[in-house]
């Protein structure tokens, strides 16, 4: 077993800040049972605002339910452990059918004060009420204060970047020399990146209530699709066993590409250049050769994925952060 570095994260001080104002805030205002209300406070703790927002809402209904069902079996059946297991029994199919399973957890620590307490009455019901609000409602407030993710997902962007300049600057050079062996960063590895970018992206988004959308989720999602033509890319120029006037005007366009994989602008430009050496392959000599007849073909098929690749970019514009 490999043993972690020791690390304090902000869930984590959100958490430890959570329960000792739930606890200080239930012992000042008396309630029994008021260490429950931490344990509330780390159920209630989530990653997103939206989450956090959701599971307060199901939580609150779930465990509503709870104190109806528990008063009337506990103050009617009497306080015993098979009364508890039938009553769990019915609770949770109840939960499952209102929607509110989430909540059943949290619902446990309210149902086992009813189960414990020597009456049910008023009384006790407005207590679990307050420690149901003190200690969802402190976890909502927590929650609320979420670190902004952007400089992770600018880190996540510059990188792509980094590796789509590379890999594209390599292309440029084999389109010269077809004998030259294709060293690209790893395309695992590159969509592992993506993705990653991606679901960071998508859970930024869960940390707003006004916006459904994320331009960073849209941008990773475009490199994600050029991604899959790079590879096609790469399939094609090795196929290539020849090179001639042809192969050096697109090797010069997938180095425009590579010097400009970070500009917002590019991609209109290099497509007028694309469809130029397309006007000049429909002048050039007929091959003689078989090679030469692959290598021709392979390169108008990968003028074809260039194209896509552009388009794919002009599509998308520029990040909108």
């Amino acid at each position: 077993m490999q043993i972690k570095p020791y690390r304090i994260g902000y869930r984590t001080l959100k958490t430890a800040l959570g329960m000792t104002l739930a606890v200080i805030l239930s012992q000042l205002i008396g309630l029994d049972n008021y260490a429950s209300s931490a344990i509330l406070v780390v159920l209630c703790i989530k990653d997103t605002r939206i989450k956090s927002f959701e599971a307060a809402i199901y939580r609150f209904i779930a465990c509503f339910i709870a104190i109806m069902i528990g008063s009337v079996f506990f103050t009617y059946l009497g306080s015993t452990p098979i009364i508890l297991g039938i009553m769990v029994l019915l609770f949770i199919p109840v939960t499952v059918m209102v929607g509110v399973q989430e909540g059943i957890v949290t619902s446990c620590v309210i149902i086992l004060h009813l189960y414990m307490a020597k009456t049910i009455d008023f009384h006790l019901i407005i207590n679990e009420i307050l420690l149901l609000i003190i200690g969802i409602g402190i976890a909502l407030i927590m929650n609320m204060f979420m670190p902004s993710l952007d400089h992770k997902l600018n880190q996540y962007k510059r990188k792509i970047e980094d590796d789509f300049i590379i890999i594209t600057f390599v292309f440029s050079e084999s389109l010269k020399d077809p004998n030259k062996k294709i060293n690209t960063p790893s395309f695992d590895q590159v969509s592992q990146n993506i993705k990653k970018a991606k679901s960071l992206a998508f859970r930024e988004v869960k940390n707003h209530f006004v916006r459904n959308e994320n331009s960073y989720y849209h941008y990773f999602d475009m490199r994600q699709e050029q991604l899959s033509l790079l590879k096609r890319m790469k399939n094609l120029i090795e196929s290539m066993q020849h090179s001639n006037h042809a192969h050096y005007l697109c090797s010069e366009l997938m180095l425009d590409v590579s010097q400009n994989v970070q500009s917002k602008d590019y991609s209109l430009m290099r497509l007028h250049s694309l469809y130029e050496i397309k006007i000049k392959l429909q002048s050039i000599d007929i091959p003689r050769t078989h090679e030469e007849l692959e290598s021709i073909a392979a390169l108008i098929q990968l003028l074809n994925e260039v194209e896509e690749y552009l388009l794919i970019k002009s599509q998308f514009g520029s990040l909108k952060k």
